[in-house]
């Protein structure tokens, strides 16, 4: 299927802009100016696309399970996999995971890396659902409304064929990745939103937002005694990681 549907949420940028880009251009200054995208811009054109062709996969390949997002803020990846889903009916269902509230108090590591704070993340469920309007969809994925610890594992399906998981802090993460991948069918995959590995892709200056420490930390902890491994995937500003069950 074709993946231009990704740009839906962005605005083109606009004359002046591309001139002002050309300009930079010109003087070797490594930075752009974009328009402001319709929704809150959590996921850029990079990431979306990478959400695509890992979603696309697991219909290629035909891993059993349903997809599920755990932490879908406004829903700019949860558009994404929901088109790839609708685009390929076949049963499977969708479920998104968030508290809509922000997140909760960061405590111990998460504290001490002083990244984000209580309510940070904030995205009402009325934004999620006007963004799938916005992308002309009309089905809604199952929402699960609440912290983690309530929601998951309780209310997993029982195969994932696709996780996507953006917990932003170290706590979450390491309560939801080990439950996620127990459910992981053979040559599903796993995304997270924001994992950043500074020998992979060296960002000098990286807003610590774009690098949440806690979620590699979380991740490289869980992994250190499983077969798979995370890769990086290059998002533009920031970058994504994935891993594939085995």
């Amino acid at each position: 299927m074709d993946n231009a549907f990704v740009t839906r949420l962005n605005r083109p940028p606009s004359r002046r802009q591309r001139i002002i880009n050309g300009w930079l251009s010109r003087l070797n200054v490594n930075l752009r100016v974009t328009a402001k995208p319709y929704s809150w811009g959590y996921a850029n054109i990079e990431a979306r696309v990478n959400v695509f062709h890992l979603v696309s996969q697991t219909f290629a390949y035909g891993v059993s399970g349903d997809l599920v997002e755990v932490g879908c803020a406004t829903g700019e990846s949860s558009t994404v996999i929901q088109t790839v889903l609708s685009a390929n009916p076949g049963g499977k269902r969708f479920h998104v995971y968030d508290s809509f509230e922000g997140l909760p108090e960061p405590t111990s590591t998460d504290a001490t890396d002083a990244v984000y704070r209580k309510g940070d993340m904030a995205a009402p469920i009325a934004r999620f659902e006007a963004n799938f309007r916005r992308a002309g969809l009309t089905t809604l994925p199952d929402i699960h409304r609440g912290w983690f610890e309530d929601t998951i594992p309780a209310q997993l399906p029982e195969r994932i064929s696709f996780a996507m998981i953006d917990c932003d802090l170290y706590a979450s993460t390491a309560h939801v990745l080990p439950h996620v991948y127990a459910r992981m069918s053979p040559g599903a995959i796993g995304m997270f939103g924001v994992y950043y590995d500074p020998a992979v892709y060296p960002c000098e200056g990286i807003p610590g937002t774009y690098s949440s420490p806690g979620v590699k930390r979380a991740a490289d902890e869980f992994f250190a005694d499983k077969p798979e491994q995370v890769w990086v995937l290059y998002a533009n500003g920031y970058s994504n990681g994935y891993f594939r069950k085995l």
